[in-house]
């Protein structure tokens, strides 16, 4: 079936329900201690990489992840999760697995649907880390396909990348 079929004939409303399972609670278990120990790194990464390794297939795992390594400024180990997990979504949307490749007509990505918008709020994420981390050309072209993707700019990618263009200098 072409992604152009597909994405006429699914109703991406209802279907969104089943493209969020919740993780085991062995998993969320882990991610409670992850919490818990945030203020110790060490022990906090020692939770959060078995729950990775035991639950890696899991998206509450690999967000919990990304909002670790974020959250505790280590914005280089959360790329690979954010990175994760839009590939993960993206194989639940059934869209191409090369994000530059993916069209606009294989999803409503540009209407307030919870697939396709998790996928370029995650693929936002690692535009952002990338500009961040001083790639900006990298954060650039994630950034730039995600305004091809959603034409009403829901996402707000739109003023992200005016600023990162601006290195953050003031406009004179």
């Amino acid at each position: 079936m072409s992604s152009r079929v597909l994405t006429e004939t699914k109703n991406w409303e209802e279907d969104s329900a089943g493209l969020f399972p919740p993780a085991p609670p062995e998993a969320l278990a882990l991610l409670r201690e992850v919490s818990r120990s945030f203020a110790d790194t060490e022990r906090a990464q020692s939770f959060l990489r078995e729950a990775d390794r035991l639950y890696g297939n899991s998206l509450p795992v690999v967000v919990g992840c990304y909002k670790f390594y974020f959250y505790k400024g280590l914005l280089r180990e959360a790329i690979p999760f954010a990175l994760r997990a839009a590939e993960m979504m993206g194989q639940r949307l059934g869209l191409r697995q090369s994000f530059m490749e993916v069209s606009e007509t294989e999803a409503p990505f540009s209407d307030y649907v919870a697939g396709p918008r998790f996928y370029l709020f995650a693929m936002k994420a690692a535009g952002y880390l990338y500009a961040r981390l001083g790639e900006t050309a990298r954060g650039l072209e994630i950034l730039e396909k995600i305004r091809t993707l959603d034409k009403s700019d829901r996402l707000g990618v739109s003023p992200l990348i005016a600023v990162i263009r601006r290195a953050g200098k003031e406009e004179e």
